[in-house]
């Protein structure tokens, strides 16, 4: 909180890969979908709003779709990772740099490496999904006579392939905080994460769980509220559906890009050293005053007379 440019700094470089990626993705399928030729015929049974007609309609679409992107996915696939990569890259070091206690120096290569060890990661967790899915058709035999069992293998293959994809995933991110702050080396960066992880255990699954429940919390309150205004207006004001649900869902983006954030700065905090306790300055000892001598009693003119020793005490009798 005491360093707002940093949470300006991780929006900005997040929405702008966003904005990127649903830009390109529009102007390019819709620059291929305008060579798909639709016959009078269907557009007179789209119009019938006839279920079978629909589901034909929606089968050509998605092959259309899926021959677009076999066309136009080797040129914007790369481009637009290429675009994440440098993102990421510069906005994560930007914001490690602002979080950072001391003098930073940022060992860019190893940076752009580890993220783009990321997005190799996310492929590879793709390609094991579907390869999981080949394997369980291979074991289990034809999916119509045993599609409950291939639909529990499925599902069980995804949890574990997506949770093994986010342990390595945040592994490498935390990788970073040292790479862009120490100018640490790629290999080096992941066993300084190793001692980090071995020393500080407890703090980051606290830390990680915390912040994962405050995320969760935030986004099912935005579903809910989005599936009301939803539910209220869509069938009579498409308008006043649209415009509500997209004021709701940029302060959702950022508060949870904020989060992102504050997780970020908690783990920077963990790997700099505690700062040295100060003790307070003791009081200066006072020297204690020496007694002093009470004075002698002095003389007075109605002290008892001397009586010599030689003469008989007088008899008060």
């Amino acid at each position: 909180m005491r360093a707002p440019a940093s949470i300006l700094a991780e929006i900005a470089w997040r929405w702008t890969f966003g904005v990127a990626l649903w830009a390109v993705l529009y102007y390019s399928f819709r620059e291929y979908f305008a060579t798909v030729e639709i016959s009078r015929a269907e557009y007179v049974a789209l119009r019938s709003l006839a279920p079978s007609t629909w589901m034909a309609i929606t089968v050509r679409v998605m092959v259309a779709l899926v021959t677009g992107l076999r066309v136009i996915g080797p040129i914007i696939i790369p481009a637009l990772l290429i675009l994440w990569i440098a993102l990421a890259t510069i906005g994560r070091v930007a914001t490690i740099r602002a979080l950072s206690d001391a003098d930073p120096s940022t060992n860019w290569l190893s940076t752009i490496g580890l993220h783009a060890f990321r997005v190799t990661l996310a492929f590879a967790a793709l390609l094991a999904f579907f390869g999981s899915g080949i394997l369980i058709d291979a074991l289990v035999g034809d999916p119509r006579e045993h599609f409950a069992a291939v639909l529990l293998l499925v599902t069980v293959a995804l949890l574990l392939i997506a949770l093994a994809w986010s342990v390595v995933n945040w592994f490498f991110s935390l990788a970073a905080i040292f790479t862009a702050r120490d100018h640490t080396g790629f290999f080096a960066s992941l066993r300084e994460t190793t001692r980090l992880y071995r020393r500080e255990s407890d703090a980051l699954y606290r830390s990680g769980f915390s912040f994962g429940v405050l995320r969760t919390v935030l986004f099912v309150a935005v579903t809910v509220l989005s599936l009301v205004i939803a539910v209220r207006f869509s069938a009579t004001r498409p308008l006043a559906t649209v415009l509500p649900m997209i004021a709701i869902s940029l302060p959702y983006f950022a508060v949870a890009d904020a989060i992102t954030l504050w997780r970020l700065a908690t783990y920077i905090s963990l790997t700099e050293p505690e700062p040295p306790v100060v003790a307070a300055p003791e009081p200066p000892i006072q020297p204690v005053p020496e007694p002093r001598p009470a004075p002698e009693p002095e003389a007075t003119a109605e002290a008892a007379p001397v009586i010599p020793a030689d003469e008989p005490a007088p008899n008060n009798q």
